[in-house]
């Protein structure tokens, strides 16, 4: 994975991501700590790239009447790799402020744990923080808490609560309403935002009338699941709920679950089966599985959602594949809202920022772009109204549809044979 990762974003720097577009201006420099790890982390960054050449091709972002380039500068913060401590994350957080002095901070954190840590060094430093990955709803909580301190840090994409709330609840209502499925089992990566997604869930189920077979937590370095799968085909389990996002353990998950030929679909989500090539890796065994995508638009193309289809497009032209994982278009979204503040507010006084972006109101792929009281860009399901997440499902010939909500889907849901 790291020689993928490594060759990934060597591509990236030949295509020119740290030099900014005109040497006539000094340019925006806008720093991109994240964990390069992960196919979210440099799938964000290459997103993130695209809005650059976008930008920069129209002369910059025009702040005061003086058209500026924007430039990234990076940091792997190893944050999502199993095993890395949190406050190695921060030192390359650090590291980047201090030497590179970026004006914004675009992406951020991959691992809940190091966004919560992150948020008081981005108070010390005062820089407006665009996170894109990290997804516990803790942030937006710290933020009400304390808003005069973490005024600086604003989220683009979702949060687990947000996605239970709005599409993994709806999903599983239907699943029991049209098709009588009742037996429900339930596993997590034990991490803040895998937990909050799992655990809201399970909770929403248990509540709207499911039969709880159990539920297992994993560390995310672990690589055997047979024993919560053994539990979950003795159980007679219709559905099984999973969110693990460290990709080996994630894939050794799906390959297991495929393996056992359990007769369950398969919900939540899982690394893995967020790839476009899961189909051609794993085999036809992925068939019916629903994955949550967020924000809509990352890696499945949406044909009701206005530029869609050729971000995709683009994105493949750029660099010959297409994303690898879900919160990767957050990368592109982050550096249009940040571009689009320094506009409205004519400078990059880090305060006179946040005023901007506090009033943001923007139409980006996903849908209408604002944030609440917690700094939490607002997400529902109407693109008229907010932003969106999608339900995506692996179908015959091996292709991902959007099934969930109505305002993005391109088909129904499928469903395997029950025995």
């Amino acid at each position: 994975m790291k020689k993928i990762v490594f060759i990934s974003l060597a591509a990236i720097l030949a295509v020119g991501l740290l030099t900014p577009s005109s040497p006539a201006a000094e340019p925006i420099v806008v720093g991109s700590p994240t964990s390069f790890y992960t196919a979210s982390g440099w799938g964000a960054l290459e997103y993130s790239k695209i809005a650059l050449e976008e930008i920069n091709a129209k002369g910059g972002v025009n702040v005061g009447g003086v058209k500026r380039p924007l430039k990234i500068v990076t940091a792997d913060t190893r944050g999502g790799e199993p095993g890395t401590p949190v406050h190695e994350a921060l030192m390359a957080y650090e590291k980047m402020i201090l030497e590179e002095k970026p004006d914004v901070i675009n992406i951020g954190a991959f691992r809940s744990e190091v966004l919560m840590a992150v948020m008081d060094l981005v108070a010390k430093y005062k820089i407006p923080h665009m996170g894109g990955i990290a997804q516990t709803p803790k942030f937006r909580d710290r933020v009400i808490e304390n808003p005069e301190k973490y005024k600086y840090l604003f989220r683009c994409t979702t949060h687990s609560h947000l996605l239970v709330k709005f599409y993994l609840a709806q999903l599983h209502d239907y699943l029991k309403e049209k098709y009588g499925l009742t037996k429900i089992i339930f596993m997590a990566q034990d991490s803040l935002w895998n937990t909050a997604v799992v655990e809201t869930l399970r909770e929403y189920c248990i509540k709207t009338g499911w039969q709880d077979l159990g539920y297992s937590k994993y560390a995310g370095g672990a690589t055997d699941f047979s024993p919560f799968l053994i539990k979950a085909k003795k159980g007679g389990a219709q559905v099984i709920v999973n969110s693990f996002d460290v990709p080996l353990g994630a894939g050794n998950f799906v390959k297991q679950l495929v393996g056992m030929k359990l007769p369950a679909i398969l919900t939540g989500f899982s690394m893995p089966l967020a790839s476009p090539a899961a189909w051609e890796t794993m085999g036809p065994g992925i068939e019916y599985a629903l994955q949550v995508e967020f924000p809509a638009g990352c890696t499945v193309p949406l044909k009701k959602r206005p530029g869609s289809v050729e971000i995709l497009e683009k994105y493949k032209k750029m660099f010959n594949r297409l994303p690898m994982s879900s919160s990767t278009i957050s990368g592109y979204m982050g550096m249009y809202i940040l571009a689009d503040a320094m506009e409205r507010a004519g400078t990059l006084d880090a305060d006179a920022l946040v005023a901007a972006l506090e009033k943001t109101d923007l139409m980006l792929i996903p849908g209408r772009c604002r944030f609440d009281e917690g700094h939490q860009l607002i997400y529902g399901l109407d693109p008229k109204e907010s932003a969106l997440s999608v339900i995506v499902q692996w179908v015959k010939p091996g292709v991902r549809v959007a099934v969930y909500p109505p305002a993005v889907a391109d088909a129904e849901i499928q469903m395997p044979k029950m025995k």
